[in-house]
């Protein structure tokens, strides 16, 4: 009926505006005209809400996440390193299929945070590996149009370095992926504001995963 037929537009119009908004953090992460915000971010607390907001939106999905024993905080641009983790998260959602388990975990090694996404999914092959974080640079297939462009990989790489640290990702075909987020820890950070809490966040999460989601998510009551 009519209320499928919206949700079927509302969910083709999520997925475009992922795509542009990739396209658009790329853009200026490439081209070195991205504003830095600085602000002090509980990285428990942004995983801890991303994970209630995939069961939400995905009651099947098996994902984790791992409480660490220390407080994580750091300074950094919030919404960057969201959209960074929504990336690595909607890559896992992908190649997991409905049985899948995803697992996310913050450790402090030494002088870093690490944010850890692994998963059960289908894994990416040794050639595909080589050149993961430049998919987007590669000629499109027009059958892929609807899977992100292989985007989100590059746009969470650069957003990494970007934030003056590190994305690693290991992965073996048939078996899995592991990427391993790595930011400088600040042990005092000197910020007059307190730690910065974002509420609101399924809209960034139907965005995101909207190469993952059914087009029945996309009625109310989560618009």
């Amino acid at each position: 009926g009519m209320a499928s037929y919206l949700s079927i537009l509302r969910h083709n119009q999520f997925q475009m505006l992922r795509m542009t908004e990739n396209l658009r953090l790329l853009s200026l992460l490439e081209m070195g005209q991205m504003p830095h915000h600085r602000e002090v971010l509980d990285l428990a607390e942004l995983c801890r809400d991303i994970c209630e907001g995939v069961r939400t939106l995905l009651p099947k999905a098996e994902i984790s996440f791992r409480e660490p024993s220390a407080p994580c905080l750091t300074a950094c641009d919030g919404e960057l390193v969201e959209s960074l983790l929504l990336n690595l998260l909607a890559n896992s959602l992908l190649h997991c299929g409905e049985d899948g388990a995803i697992r996310i975990s913050l450790e402090r090694p030494q002088e870093t945070l690490q944010i850890v996404v692994s998963d059960n999914g289908s894994g990416i092959s040794k050639d595909k590996m080589e050149t993961v974080f430049e998919d987007y640079l590669r000629p499109i297939e027009l059958a892929e149009t609807g899977r992100g462009l292989g985007v989100g990989l590059s746009v969470a790489e650069k957003i990494a370095r970007f934030e003056g640290g590190s994305l690693v990702l290991t992965s073996e075909e048939g078996h899995g992926t592991k990427a391993v987020f790595s930011l400088p820890y600040v042990s005092k950070i000197e910020f007059h504001s307190g730690v910065t809490h974002r509420t609101g966040r399924m809209r960034s999460l139907l965005t995101a995963f909207a190469d993952v989601l059914d087009s029945g998510v996309y009625r109310e009551p989560y618009l």
